[in-house]
């Protein structure tokens, strides 16, 4: 009696690349760090009304370093969430199967197939984003004489203009 095989789809969502392409991290991380510069500089321009180094020399590193481990924490949040929800493709109305064939698009296809997929990817950008103003505003901004209100508005402007937003990115654009 013959078996019946099955070949899945192996290739991986351009989120998960992250951690199976050790160059991307190089890349991922060179890039980080220039947004990351260019974003603190403007930062500093507007809370300090001139253009100073004191605020960029202070906090870069913690900056940098904790807007990747929030990028990471992304990953790992829609993996956790693509893997746990067992998602494959389904047909019918049932909102609940709806929402898992979303999640199976965006991860095993592109995210612009359903509006759940697009929502999915969003809420994994979200879920980095409130990573990189909580350790912004706990750790990197914190003794650097600012006001609160002031670490409030650096923060949420990382937060904002550094969010991961190339999980939005459609798989076609890295497997032709």
């Amino acid at each position: 009696m013959k078996k019946d095989v099955k070949l899945y789809n192996m290739i991986l969502p351009p989120f998960m690349l992250f951690f199976f392409v050790p160059t991307l991290w190089i890349v991922s991380a060179v890039g980080n760090f220039i947004i990351d510069s260019i974003v603190l500089l403007i930062i500093s321009i507007f809370i300090y009304k001139k253009f100073t180094w004191q605020l960029y020399k202070k906090s870069i590193i913690s900056v940098f370093l904790f807007g990747f481990l929030s990028d990471f924490l992304g990953v790992l949040y829609l993996m956790a969430i693509s893997i746990g929800s067992g998602a494959e493709y389904y047909e019918g109305n049932d909102i609940g199967k709806q929402i898992l064939s979303g999640i199976y698009l965006a991860t095993n296809h592109s995210c612009y197939d359903s509006i759940y997929g697009v929502l999915f990817i969003v809420s994994g950008i979200l879920f980095s984003s409130i990573f990189i103003f909580a350790f912004n505003y706990r750790v990197s901004f914190k003794n650097k004489g600012l006001s609160k209100k002031q670490k409030i508005i650096a923060s949420l402007t990382m937060a904002i203009i550094t969010a991961p937003y190339t999980f939005l990115l459609p798989k076609e654009l890295f497997y032709p």
